[in-house]
């Protein structure tokens, strides 16, 4: 119930209000630097950004490049790990610590293309990309007085920019991203070809320990750029081995304890049981496991829990072997995970999660304790399943459900051995207290980001897709910081619901199978 996510970029190449008055085309036209600007912007058909990128202790560069009308680009490396974004105009895409790639949908489909609104000065323009403003009047932050305008990317999303009274510089862009609040201070401004462009902006985010600075060091207008930098790769690395000429293999597992375990090998030197865990975005080592072996550090991002934030280290791994399996060159988390590790025959590993489980399809049988991971070139699935089909949010499969007949996205969490979460936002909306049964407190539960208390009830009835499971027990934790906060997930779907299924995980096809036990 964590996972890695990758970094949310705003280098903000918004430019300034100024004067007092409400003529918002006034404002604008003056916030870009004025008629010049307007007349150079009106020409771009490309515009490239590079630059210096700090983020915690670590460095590194970044570029970001934006085609007309509607392609976008954003590269960051810092040498041991580098994540890529892009959007073709149709599909958005991401390529992550160890060159995976996804289609982003869903709110980071939304963040990107808030990025690429503003690279294109869209909302200077009625003939781009649509979207619309409103000017909010003066107002305080941090002790200043400001303009206030809200921006409306594609008239969803809202991004609030706050404009110096008297300079008319843009200082502070505030945005959320789900339950995540971020502040992109811009501190210095250079004008080219006319137009007013930051040199520096730092970007924090509420509750997460991570402070991301940019220092822009060369900006291009018009320059000629490749239009296949911005399609989505035709397919990721290969960086594992599966035994040739076969097209499964079987793998024990142990469930206990509302937990996956399996027996994985780091190194080739040193077992440890791992959970497997869908809702980890990346493999998770238990830092107490690598003790006093030789891994190189090679970074840090934040992790995201149930009931708030982290941050993790980033290693580089020569090898993790399961079974018949072995995972080559991968960068993956470490944190202290005693509190989600339970009892364990051996050392715990951690958590196998998207790392592991995007590159192959899987079959969890709960009661032969068995799993099979198939060859993922030329697979078909075992027939007479039901399917239901998932999107990413954060790297977890997530899929639309009915609770009591309100319907919502709830990931499908491997490492969730509680049952069936529903967060507190998607909870009060939609007043379930009014259709949920015997709701009683709940005496807490834990994980990455700390403990949280809560209440258990009854729903009549939940819908995954077309898989009926009943009456089913509810959890409700209660308001708190990570993923229990979110407004966009309606909740958590863990294994005492699907150990009555063996259920298959099919990645690359974006689809869950669900079979009877007993088929």
């Amino acid at each position: 119930m964590r996972r890695i996510f990758g970094i949310t970029l705003f280098l903000a190449t918004l430019a300034t209000l100024s004067a007092r008055a409400v003529d918002l085309d006034s404002l604008l036209l003056k916030s870009v630097g004025g008629t010049p600007a307007i007349e150079t912007l009106e020409k771009m058909t490309s515009l490239q950004v590079e630059g210096t990128v700090r983020m915690n202790d670590m460095v590194g560069r970044f570029t970001e490049v934006y085609l007309a009308p509607d392609k976008f680009y954003l590269e960051v490396d810092f040498g041991g790990f580098r994540l890529v974004q892009g959007y073709d105009g149709n599909t958005a895409w991401q390529k992550d610590q160890n060159d995976r790639v996804a289609e982003l949908t869903g709110m980071e489909r939304r963040e990107l293309l808030k990025n690429l609104y503003f690279e294109s000065y869209s909302y200077l323009f009625s003939d781009r990309l649509p979207g619309s403003i409103e000017y909010q009047g003066e107002t305080d932050l941090n002790g200043e007085t400001y303009h206030r305008v809200a921006f409306y990317p594609f008239d969803t999303d809202t991004v609030i920019v706050y404009y110096d009274l008297e300079t008319g510089l843009k200082e502070v862009t505030t945005s959320h991203l789900d339950d995540m609040k971020s502040y992109v201070y811009a501190e210095l401004f250079d004008t080219i070809a006319g137009v007013v462009f930051p040199a520096s902006t730092r970007t924090i985010t509420e509750g997460v320990p991570i402070t991301t600075e940019f220092e822009i060091e060369t900006i291009e207008l018009n320059k000629q750029v490749p239009d296949g930098l911005f399609s989505r790769p035709f397919r990721s690395t290969t960086d594992f081995y599966f035994p040739p000429g076969k097209d499964r293999v079987e793998i024990p597992i142990e469930y206990s304890d509302g937990h996956l375990r399996i027996e994985a090998t780091i190194n080739g030197e040193k077992k440890a049981r791992f959970i497997l865990d869908t809702g980890a975005s990346a493999n998770m080592l238990h830092l107490p496991v690598i003790d006093g072996m030789d891994i190189p550090k090679v970074g840090a991002l934040p992790v995201r829990g149930i009931s708030g934030y982290d941050e993790a280290a980033l290693v580089q791994l020569d090898s993790l072997s399961i079974g018949e399996l072995t995972l080559y060159g991968q960068v993956a988390g470490t944190l202290d995970l005693a509190a989600v590790a339970g009892r364990n025959r051996g050392p715990f590993g951690g958590l196998l999660g998207y790392d592991f489980l995007s590159r192959f399809p899987i079959l969890i049988d709960y009661e032969k304790s068995q799993l099979t991971v198939f060859n993922p070139n030329g697979f078909t699935p075992p027939a007479g399943g039901i399917e239901v089909p998932f999107s990413l949010t954060l790297q977890t499969p997530t899929v639309t459900c009915e609770l009591a007949g309100v319907k919502g996205e709830f990931i499908v969490d491997l490492g969730n051995a509680l049952g069936l979460l529903v967060h507190n936002r998607f909870y009060e909306s939609n007043r379930l207290d009014t259709v949920l049964q015997h709701i009683t407190n709940h005496p807490g539960f834990g994980g990455v980001g700390g403990k949280l208390s809560g209440r258990m009830a009854e729903a009549e009835s939940f819908r995954m897709g077309d898989v009926d499971f009943g009456s089913v027990s509810v959890i409700l934790p209660s308001e708190a910081s990570g993923m229990s906060r979110s407004g966009v997930l309606a909740g958590n779907i863990g294994n005492p619901l699907l150990e009555h299924f063996r259920v298959l995980f099919d990645y690359n096809s974006g689809r869950i199978i669900l079979y009877q036990a007993d088929n």
